[in-house]
């Protein structure tokens, strides 16, 4: 039987971060309400006409755990009166260490969530501030105690690397602070200065500055050796876990496998179709109110692009790419089409091949997004 995923967004923030591009907005809690009605009415709208059984859950933000209480109970009800659902099915809520409070962690364990990621970033406070995050160092030791005693154990930590004034010091302390509190799973993104964030703006005037790229780089490779020797593996270009902890969620959209989007700004991918929802709140809950799937955008993807996504998300996973798989479905042998240029990565030692998979070693990883150029375009 096939599967497919839900993704939930809670645009929902107390102040909005200095880095941050995402679909989310501070100070307009008094929508959450009419949010939480509108998103149960799209769950609703979205029932399945196929046999497809739900196999992961992902209620992401902004900020769920700063959501309306019994917010995010109410959506993973309505989520299982609405779809069949597979009984290993994986939930997980994002969080912040400051808004996680025990009966909110308690709500979610009788919810049926079994997955929480805290968006931890970095152990020092100064650097926190900097970058316009509202909790402290100690917050995320009292979220993850509170989470712990419901039983909530398999918990993923985000971690940033490049942030300003960041040495590897700061790096080494918050990956001995993310495993002392019992992390199964650490996530490491490299900062990305979107354009039109507060942090760009300052690192463009030169009022801060940011680790040159061989120290950042420097900083990743010493994470992914620290955490290698504590049982971690590295499973995709920025994510790591302990054995079977591996982001479900993730991992089938990196596959290019099915999954329905529901709120402002969220994005689907169903029947070879791409969507995203309208990122306005205000505009979201009035398509909804009205009847109408709030979409904004929709895109049925062609072969060509659908061949081009899979070798692009696949590229993600350590695993990589199963060549067999681009020729049974797509009919297409990336081998003969990209003889010379896979020559010239292999002798590069960018990529491998192995048991049909086509995969970046860990030097090409540092330069994925060059390798995805020359296979793809």
């Amino acid at each position: 039987m096939k599967k497919l995923g839900i993704y939930v967004h809670i645009p929902f923030c107390v102040s909005k971060c200095k880095y941050c591009s995402f679909n989310s907005f501070a100070g307009k809690d008094n929508l959450q309400a009419d949010y939480l009605k509108a998103v149960v009415k799209e769950i609703q709208m979205q029932k399945p006409k196929t046999n497809k059984k739900v196999s992961t859950i992902f209620i992401g933000g902004g900020t769920p755990s700063h959501f309306i209480s019994g917010g995010i109970s109410t959506i993973i009800s309505t989520i299982k009166n609405t779809f069949a659902l597979t009984e290993d099915c994986e939930i997980t809520v994002e969080c912040n260490p400051n808004s996680v409070t025990y009966e909110k962690a308690l709500e979610w364990k009788n919810a049926g969530v079994n997955r929480v990621s805290i968006g931890f970033q970095t152990s020092k406070n100064s650097i926190l501030k900097r970058i316009g995050r509202t909790h402290n160092k100690n917050d995320l030791f009292i979220a993850t105690n509170y989470l712990h005693s419901v039983g909530l154990d398999n918990i993923n930590i985000d971690l940033m690397i490049g942030l300003p004034t960041q040495k590897q010091k700061d790096v080494k302390n918050a990956l001995n602070i993310a495993l002392k509190c019992g992390a199964t799973h650490i996530s490491a993104y490299t900062l990305i200065l979107e354009e039109g964030t507060p942090l760009f703006e300052s690192v463009k005037s030169g009022e801060v500055k940011i680790p040159k790229e061989e120290k950042t780089l420097n900083m990743y490779n010493f994470l992914k050796k620290f955490l290698l020797k504590r049982g971690f593996f590295r499973y995709e270009v920025s994510n790591f876990s302990k054995a079977e902890y591996e982001c479900k969620h993730n991992l089938n959209c990196w596959s290019l496998q099915e999954y329905i989007g529901i709120g402002a700004g969220a994005h689907g991918y169903v029947g070879k179709v791409r969507y995203s929802n309208f990122d306005d709140i205000a505009k979201y809950i009035s398509a909804i109110n009205d009847k109408n799937l709030p979409q904004e955008t929709y895109e049925k993807l062609t072969k060509a692009e659908e061949i081009e996504e899979y070798i692009m998300l696949g590229l993600r996973k350590v695993k990589g790419i199963n060549l067999n798989h681009l020729i049974s479905v797509y009919k297409y042998n990336l081998l003969e089409k990209k003889k010379d240029i896979i020559d010239k990565l292999i002798s590069q030692n960018l990529i491998q091949i192995k048991d049909d998979y086509l995969f970046a070693t860990d030097f090409g990883f540092n330069v994925l997004n060059h390798i995805i150029l020359n296979l793809v375009y």
